[in-house]
């Protein structure tokens, strides 16, 4: 099945990449959004930094830092499902608002589990759980309200300028997380994480429209999921996308459970240079964004995003050799602006693949598609305890990279998008 385009909201090219980058941000919504993502981002570069150096550190164990990464993206497969939907049928702004604020009381909660000497391996992986649940939430509904916001000729530039917001931020949190454990403590950490999570939620009360390209009629959740399934079985570049963006999760995404083993038992430069190793992964993903934004409106997103997978993979390999930390960061670097990369042809692709009303479901898609990420997580963090960490990248790195090449000869219908 080709592409659907809904005639109600025709492709409008603008002349240049710089006029579509002018076009998102006439906006004034859209930039609160930015504005937000950015906040809401620096908690996430936190995150992943407090979440990965406080298991490894209770527990020694490769394996436990897998689990606790898994257990924070398994939300993206429980519930993408019913997020899609709901970002169908409910209004997308007060769904990412309800998120953060759930994303503010976890973060309180676990600075006063540090501060009360209460804090354990299995409230980190609850907190992992729940804070996944919420950010899935996040992801579905922000995803399709940049679409409603600047509508489909200029969807792919928004989606990458928010990715550059997103990026950024987590830079920013990453460092800053680095230096807040060294410094400060944990629960100082889990503190400033959940600031991060209220300024974005508090940013977002000064969103007004729902956006010119919202749909008006709504389907009821339990209609959207069973339409849904029945978009799969005959939307074949659905389909596709599905599988490609459930590889670059399997074997790609899963090198950032590496992080934290890589920085003390390889690296040996310690939390800050975790968050270093965490900043320069946003910063990879940054310039993935600009690079993104600078293309403009990707003719051959097909081959494209092939040659993206399979550097992604390449990237991986390299950083299995890489013995000091200057080769870490560049080899942190390429691998994220790939994945960042992946990311928006991903999510472009998949809402140009249906129509307006069904963008919703397309994203929830990607994130169900997201969601075998914890299986990637989990077995990276055990061949990792079993053989050693450069054994376990390498091994996801050759798969990731042969599988682009397979999908490239196997898949006209991929190399024609």
């Amino acid at each position: 099945m080709s592409e659907v385009k809904d005639p109600a909201f025709p492709v409008r090219v603008p002349e240049s990449s710089l006029g579509q980058l002018l076009n998102t941000l006439r906006y004034a919504d859209f930039r609160v959004l930015w504005v937000s993502t950015l906040a809401n981002q620096i908690g996430q570069g936190m995150q992943q930094v407090v979440l990965g150096w406080l298991v490894f550190e209770m527990t020694e164990s490769a394996a436990m830092v897998g689990v606790v990464f898994a257990l924070r993206s398994a939300p993206n497969l429980i519930v993408g499902f019913v997020a899609g939907s709901m970002s169908d049928r409910l209004d997308r702004r007060s769904i990412m608002r309800g998120s953060l604020l759930g994303m503010v009381v976890l973060a309180a909660s676990a600075a006063v589990a540090v501060y009360t000497g209460t804090l354990a391996v299995w409230l980190l992986m609850l907190a992992a759980f729940l804070m996944g649940v919420f950010h899935t939430f996040y992801m579905s509904s922000r995803m399709v309200y940049v679409y409603d916001l600047v509508g489909s000729g200029a969807a792919m530039q928004g989606i990458a300028i928010i990715s550059l917001a997103q990026r950024l931020g987590g830079v920013f949190g990453a460092l800053l997380a680095g230096g807040a454990i060294q410094w400060w403590g944990p629960g100082t950490t889990f503190t400033i994480m959940g600031c991060g999570y209220a300024i974005g939620g508090l940013a977002l009360l000064w969103l007004r429209e729902a956006g010119e390209s919202a749909p008006v009629e709504r389907e009821s959740v339990r209609d959207n999921i069973v339409n849904y399934f029945k978009e799969i079985r005959s939307n074949r570049t659905m389909l596709i996308l599905i599988v490609t963006t459930g590889a670059g999760e399997l074997f790609g995404f899963s090198h950032q459970v590496m992080l934290p083993v890589l920085a003390k038992e390889v690296l040996h430069v310690g939390a800050s240079g975790l968050g270093v190793l965490t900043a320069f992964r946003f910063l990879g993903g940054t310039l993935g964004v600009l690079a993104m934004a600078a293309l403009g409106e990707v003719r051959r997103r097909g081959p494209t995003l092939l040659v993206v997978l399979f550097l992604f993979g390449v990237g991986q390999v390299l950083l299995s050799q890489a013995s000091v930390m200057w080769t870490a960061l560049v080899f942190v670097a390429l691998i994220n602006s790939m994945a960042s990369a992946a990311d928006i042809l991903h999510q472009g692709m998949l809402q140009f693949s249906v129509t307006n009303q069904q963008r919703g479901r397309a994203m929830g898609s990607w994130l169900v598609a997201t969601g075998v990420g914890p299986a990637g997580q989990v077995e990276i963090g055990f061949l990792a305890g079993a053989t050693s960490p450069k054994i376990a990248l390498l091994a996801h790195g050759i798969v990731l990279a042969s599988l682009a090449v397979i999908l490239g000869l196997l898949s006209p219908r991929l190399r024609k998008m």
